[in-house]
């Protein structure tokens, strides 16, 4: 192999390297880009379902409380203070996924909240006060009209937007899929193409590097010879370009070196 051909050798390995480089830098930057669209996604699942969850504890405390004054159940009490728990728990998730871009809408949340659980616990003392005479029906009617034009619409303005936004983000997903897998099939198939050159850049080095290194050493062998005056032992180097020609020049000194020590001889 000439040397001229290494150089080029190795500007082709540099390539092949930086290819391997900008691939990684894809594959990075694509699992980056998954990996924070899968976390939007959970939140804004998250939310949603907490939405879902806090809408079924309201539905839940709504009948429960409905029926206590009707019925006297102690059992309801239960029922009401197990929505109320759940709602907590699910407005935590939203409060961790949207406290910051939503705070106003969060606070206005719980503003009527307050008031509505106020409303719900004075139709409990209402009704336990008397449960013969008692306004507890009067109380309960007034609790109602304050959710269906305070609270179900505060909720409608956090949970429709959300629901909305999920819709969305999934259908944009679903849009880029298609063009997110035909990337990867590319980024796979040239890693593997890449990974094939390196192995051959990297084969090819080492039986170039034992030629040359074998050739050099038999340079290195002869010129030693001359030097002690043995000008009987050709040179065997069957490698081309400059170390070839080094060789036979070599070669060719050590012949005219003899030819004219055998001319002074005669």
């Amino acid at each position: 192999m000439e040397l001229k051909s290494l150089r080029k050798y190795i500007l082709t390995f540099g390539v092949v390297i930086l290819v391997l480089v900008v691939t990684a830098f894809i594959s990075a930057a694509n699992l980056s880009t998954a990996l924070a669209t899968t976390i939007d996604l959970i939140s804004l699942q998250e939310v949603v379902q907490a939405t879902e969850n806090i809408q079924a504890a309201l539905t839940e405390e709504r009948v429960a409380i409905g029926q206590y004054p009707l019925t006297g159940n102690d059992e309801l009490l239960t029922r009401i203070d197990a929505a109320q728990a759940e709602y907590d728990q699910s407005w935590e998730v939203i409060i961790k996924n949207r406290g910051d871009e939503q705070a106003q809408v969060i606070a206005d949340i719980e503003e009527v909240r307050g008031e509505y659980k106020s409303m719900l616990d004075e139709v409990i003392a209402e009704y336990q006060s008397d449960p013969d005479e008692n306004n507890s029906a009067a109380a309960l009617r007034d609790a109602i009209n304050y959710y269906l034009q305070n609270v179900d619409p505060k909720f409608s303005d956090l949970s429709e937007p959300e629901m909305e936004k999920l819709a969305a983000r999934v259908e944009l997903e679903k849009a880029t899929a298609n063009r997110k897998w035909i990337g990867s099939r590319i980024v796979l198939v040239l890693s593997i193409l890449v990974g094939i050159s390196v192995v051959i850049a990297v084969t090819a080095a080492i039986i170039f590097s034992q030629k040359l290194l074998q050739s050099m050493t038999s340079i290195i062998d002869a010129a030693n010879s001359i030097s002690r005056g043995d000008l009987d032992v050709p040179i065997d180097v069957e490698q081309g370009g400059e170390i070839g020609e080094l060789a036979k020049s070599i070669d060719r000194m050590r012949t005219s070196l003899k030819a004219a020590i055998e001319r002074l001889r005669r």
